[in-house]
């Protein structure tokens, strides 16, 4: 008797694995790193460099051929802070009840200085005004300058100061071209000397009718 024979079971087959590269299509005969390359912000340094040294050499040449130049220059010769009361004047009490406030302090600042003509057409002055910012202010406070009649009263009335006294320097003064004016300017301010001393900035406005105005620091 013949047995059958079982037959025997075929071996599938195997799968080829092939790695991704060779399974993904090669488009054009170019790789993938090759159509988008790693660091594509390369080719964009130079150009950027480029720009920036361009914009800096721009921004030097306006700062110093664009920038304006002043009309005039202001030195300070001499300055002295003198402590002063004065009268606050009678009372608007009405009538039958007169009365006077007291005396209050008055900062006065004496300025000598002198005023060049830089330019090349004859300056004006316009007007003195000096501007001081205590501490903790916000804004400066600002004075005029006395005019020159009061300034003699001034004097008069305070024989110590003589060694300060010099003519004044008057609005409406012109300066011609390469030219300077020299003079006393006076300030005063409803301030008693210890605030002063707490001054966070000081000057003085020169201001021209025709002109640039120009700023003198005090000390």
């Amino acid at each position: 008797m013949i047995t059958p024979e079982s037959p025997v079971p075929e071996k599938p087959q195997e799968e080829s694995v092939l790695p991704p590269s060779a399974q993904m299509p090669n488009v054009g005969g170019l790789e993938m790193d090759e159509i988008e390359p790693s660091e594509p912000w390369r080719p964009l340094v130079v150009p950027a460099i480029v720009v920036v040294v361009g914009l800096a050499i721009a921004w030097a040449l306006f700062a110093h051929f664009g920038r304006s130049k002043p009309d005039a220059s202001a030195t300070l010769l001499r300055q002295f802070v003198y402590q002063v009361q004065v009268d606050s004047g009678e009372s608007p009490q009405g009538p039958g009840m007169p009365g006077t406030l007291p005396e209050q302090d008055e900062t006065v600042i004496l300025v000598q200085a002198r005023v060049a003509n830089i330019s090349k057409q004859p300056l004006t002055i316009f007007d003195l005004v000096s501007d001081v910012k205590l501490g903790g202010e916000a804004f400066g406070s600002q004075s005029s300058a006395a005019l020159p009649a009061d300034i003699d009263r001034f004097m008069q009335r305070f024989p110590n100061l003589m060694s300060m006294n010099m003519p004044p320097l008057m609005r409406h003064t012109t300066i011609a071209p390469g030219g300077s004016a020299e003079g006393l300017m006076v300030f005063a301010y409803p301030w008693t000397k210890n605030q002063w001393s707490h001054r966070q900035d000081a000057h003085i406005i020169i201001s021209f009718e025709r002109g640039r105005s120009v700023m003198l620091p005090l000390q």
